[in-house]
């Protein structure tokens, strides 16, 4: 009786492995096939940013649909969920996890609390950079973020210069509370609205700012600051 048990118990054993075998084979076979480049069809172009010879950048994107119908038809059983949503200033933050086969992995993103049109653009956006993570359209992403990065290499150093992509891509990367405090104090004794200043330069709000921005964005109001005349010592 026993050893019967212990047979049975064996089987089921190698039955649960074989299924776990199975699911990993299974999910890898998933993340090869979204891994894929995108159809050159469905991949859209924008205008990004004017290098400093003021010649317009292009980057390739897709959208947050495509990206869903890549999903249905390579994973079917995906699901998604929103993680979270706060709001910093004018700024709102979406979180979203994507699951796939027991696997999550969640993104961010970022849009105009000020409408609906700006919250449906966060969670879009944190839906593709989710997907990002399990290889959808991972190569425009790749070619995007180094296109920024030279950008952002070749700007001239100094106390008045702004990255070309001034807004922050993630909470990570946002303005941080001491910056937004020392903005508002320097932009107080330079007598100008930081927020202002910054949608003439950078065409943003001062709580979009990424943490490069904002340090950009001090030191031009340090320089509007009225100078100190030092005093006369009587002779």
């Amino acid at each position: 009786m026993n050893t019967q048990k212990e047979m049975v118990k064996q089987q089921v054993l190698s039955d649960e492995f074989d299924l776990g075998l199975n699911n990993v084979l299974d999910f890898s076979s998933t993340l090869k096939e979204l891994r894929k480049n995108v159809d050159p069809n469905l991949v859209r172009h924008r205008e990004a940013w004017r290098d400093r010879s003021g010649n317009v950048r292009v980057v390739d994107y897709v959208e947050w649909h495509t990206v869903a119908d890549i999903l249905d038809e390579t994973a079917p059983n995906w699901a998604h969920t929103v993680k979270d949503i706060r709001s910093i200033g004018d700024l709102v933050i979406v979180t979203v996890a994507i699951s796939i086969d027991g696997v999550t992995r969640e993104g961010i993103g970022t849009g105009s609390a000020r409408s609906e049109t700006g919250i449906k653009k966060a969670e879009h956006d944190a839906l593709k950079r989710a997907a990002v993570k399990f290889g959808i359209a991972r190569d425009l992403y790749k070619r995007e973020f180094d296109a920024i990065e030279r950008s952002d290499e070749t700007t001239t150093a100094g106390s008045s210069s702004f990255p070309s992509d001034p807004v922050a891509k993630g909470i990570g990367d946002m303005v941080s509370p001491k910056q937004l405090g020392m903005i508002r104090a320097t932009a107080r004794e330079a007598g100008v609205n930081a927020d202002d200043i910054a949608m003439k330069l950078m065409n943003c709000r001062t709580s979009e700012l990424s943490r490069k921005a904002a340090s950009a964005l001090i030191d031009h109001l340090q320089e509007l600051k009225p100078q100190e005349v030092p005093m006369r010592q009587a002779s």
